[in-house]
């Protein structure tokens, strides 16, 4: 392509002074160079002109792009051209078409769609956008699908604009109209999907360099786009979701708001009286189409209760899902009675049971179950006379867990048995459940993702949590396994994570949960890596020095049947481009297709798991010390980024939980208490990006007052 960009710009700088002097000239002409074809225009406006030309590029067989290039204007002119508002007469009629001679192209069209020339017309750069189409017609699958694939290109975006709304009918036009002598920049602006504005280029960049960069944009674009269709071949019938438990906050609840919204999922939320999507202000109104108050209390008639709120409801609900792991077997017991798509109510019952769920790979004498400090001692004691043995002899170290729990609330680690009773006493008052006593498992704890349709993966994403206060050896019953970060892809070597990725499959779909999102957690034992410190502070996993003696093995921890909670589901999204919000609405619904189509990640072939468009490090800023969050005119995380703009550079996305006067403790119901988390990204290497993200935690100061 430096060829075509260098003959292109050759004759535009041949071309200038011409154009200048005759501000009617029109000049086109056609170069082909491989599979591009070039075009050649300038926009004169009075005493204003700039030259131009684009590039059709193939990306593959659903997509292609048109990169257009705008040279400044000369020097003697961009003075004249300061003023964006200045009373310039146009060439073009107030209608019909263009007079001979003049340029309706770039100018028209993308003024139009909001670039206006204080945008682009004035710069003292080369301005350089790219448009991209379709090649087939087809039905809109998802309207924020080219933003989504486009978030964190290494390329500045400085303006997008995707012109179609959800479910509506796009018609393609082929690569060979845009490059006919006939087709004109307004045109093709008019058909496009998606228009993207790139920051400027200097004008000190060679003819060459120029070149090069639309080279790595239309590589990049085509790693984006390469592998997925954004159309579907049939109308999309528009459908209506219910949601349980519509999210504590706008943080946890954003991100399945939008995902309905640019799916054209119309979204009903049913939860208790008072929840603060309930009134109907136009920002609720942007996030659901109606809220169902409801009474949400955890007994015999919630069931009946919901399904009364949506036979009530005056529009049909085509499915119902939610994100509030003691809601899953209410959920699927409500759709299965209203004959709405769900995985079995069985299912849920052995995810949610985490005493069940850990039969499903256990061995016998190995795992038990307790209500009480009273029960464990009986299962634990001896007769006075010898005869009755305990029906349950732990082998330390042990894991004791609420069998009814999440986010590592009081789940303990316990290395000697006068420790045990304690542990249990812990996870008892929680919830009012019971007690799982189960072995520890020792080897890389890692969080595995599926999207499954039908038992087929369509997704698979491996992610490394390394160590936690709980996996020290010296580590007591008071550590906690709260996660302080999760590492994107994974290290493990390819043959170990298709052990897991096998293991994990076969279990779920033989529970029965056959097609959505799944969230597992597990340990590889038996693994040919461990976490050792590999520089001076940085800790990660690389191999050992010697193979281990047994075949690694993966061992199940626990199942969520649902995206992981929205900090996890971030790094996901971002690193791979799977909305995993988006594909457990798609599931709910049985929209088999467009479902297919989200879970598809870039294309990207590197020394990086395929698919994967950086490495990268989520970290959880745990709160610092006890005390009440003080007054700041900026956020923290906004606050570190100004003070280190060389880490700024790497954060992909930065949230702060804290509000002025709020009270902070080290923990929260078990589990260490989180005050932020910030997703930091290299295209180095994984050891860059824990390097930063281990900077980004040791940096991120929370203003507190020690009451």
């Amino acid at each position: 392509m430096a060829t075509t960009f260098a003959s292109a710009f050759g004759l535009l700088a041949r071309k200038s002074a011409a154009a200048a002097a005759s501000p009617h000239h029109h000049h086109t002409s056609h170069s082909s160079h491989a599979s591009h074809a070039t075009r050649r225009e300038h926009y004169c406006r009075n005493d204003y002109c700039r030259s131009y030309f684009w590039d059709v590029v193939p990306l593959n067989e659903l997509f292609f792009i048109v990169n257009v290039v705008v040279m400044p204007s000369p020097p003697s002119l961009r003075r004249a051209a300061r003023n964006p508002y200045m009373d310039l007469p146009d060439p073009r009629p107030a209608s019909g078409p263009p007079p001979p001679g003049s340029a309706d192209c770039f100018f028209g069209g993308l003024e139009d769609l909001g670039f206006f020339p204080d945008v682009w017309g004035t710069t003292d750069g080369v301005s350089n956008f790219t448009l991209i189409f379709s090649t087939r017609d087809g039905y809109m699958s998802r309207a924020s699908f080219f933003q989504t694939r486009l978030q964190d290109c290494p390329f500045q975006v400085i303006t997008f604009r995707e012109r179609m709304t959800p479910l509506a009918k796009y018609t393609a036009i082929s690569p060979a109209s845009v490059s006919s002598r006939g087709s004109s920049m307004r045109n093709c602006v008019e058909s496009a999907a998606a228009i993207v504005q790139w920051a400027d280029l200097s004008t000190t960049m060679s003819i060459s360099n120029v070149g090069e960069h639309m080279e790595g944009v239309s590589r990049e674009m085509a790693d984006r786009l390469s592998n997925t269709q954004w159309l579907t071949r049939e109308p999309i019938e528009r459908k209506r979701i219910a949601l349980v438990r519509g999210r504590p906050d706008i943080n946890t609840g954003g991100p399945v708001y939008q995902a309905a919204r640019s799916l054209g999922l119309d979204l009903v939320i049913i939860d208790d009286p008072g929840h603060w999507l309930q009134p109907n202000t136009s920002y609720n109104k942007q996030c659901r189409e109606a809220f169902l108050a409801t009474d949400m209390t955890e007994d015999a008639g919630v069931v009946n209760r919901i399904i009364k709120s949506l036979n009530a409801y005056p529009l049909p609900i085509h499915g119902i899902f939610t994100l509030s792991d003691n809601f899953f077997v209410t959920v699927a017991t409500v759709a299965e009675a209203m004959g709405l798509p769900t995985c079995p109510v069985s299912a849920f019952e052995t995810a949610v049971d985490k005493y069940r769920s850990r039969l499903l790979q256990d061995s016998p004498g190995h795992t038990a179950r307790v209500s009480s400090v009273h029960e464990l001692n009986a299962l634990l004691s001896v007769s006075a006379d010898g005869k009755n043995q305990p029906s349950f002899t732990p082998t330390y170290p042990v894991i004791v867990k609420p069998t009814k729990g999440w986010s590592s609330e009081c789940v303990s680690k316990v290395t000697k048995p006068q420790d045990l009773a304690l542990a249990v006493e812990k996870a008892t008052n929680r919830h009012g459940s019971s007690a799982v006593i189960e072995p520890f498992f020792d080897g890389p704890e890692i969080d595995v993702n599926f999207v499954l349709l039908k038992g087929e993966i369509l997704f698979c994403e491996i992610a490394d949590e390394p160590p936690c206060q709980a996996d020290a050896n010296d580590a007591t019953v008071h550590d906690t396994f709260s996660p302080e970060a999760l590492t994107l892809p994974s290290a493990l070597p390819a043959y170990e994570q298709e052990i897991a990725r096998t293991t994990l499959r076969d279990i779920l779909v033989k529970l029965g949960f056959d097609t959505g999102i799944f969230h597992v957690e597990a340990r590889m034992v038996n693994s040919s890596c461990e976490y050792r410190e590999i520089a001076p502070g940085v800790v990660d996993l690389v191999p050992k020095a010697a193979p281990p003696p047994e075949r690694p093995v993966c061992r199940l921890l626990e199942i969520n049947a649902r995206p992981p909670g929205y900090r996890v589901s971030v790094p996901s999204r971002h690193t791979y481009g799977v909305d995993y919000f988006a594909v457990r609405m798609l599931a709910a619904v049985d929209d088999m297709e467009r479902l297919r189509m989200v879970a598809k990640p870039f294309s990207y072939a590197s020394s990086r798991t395929p698919g994967a468009q950086y490495w990268s490090r989520l970290v959880y800023i745990p709160a610092p010390a006890v005390g009440t969050v003080t007054e700041s005119r900026i956020s923290p995380s906004d606050e570190l980024k100004l003070r280190r703009p060389e880490l700024a550079k790497h954060i992909v996305l930065a949230v702060d939980y804290t509000r002025p006067g709020q009270r902070i403790e080290l923990y929260t119901d078990g589990a260490r208490t989180y005050v932020a988390h910030m997703l930091v990204c290299s295209r180095v290497s994984r050891q860059e990006a824990i390097e930063v993200g281990n900077e980004v935690l040791a940096n991120y100061q929370l203003g507190l007052r020690q009451d």
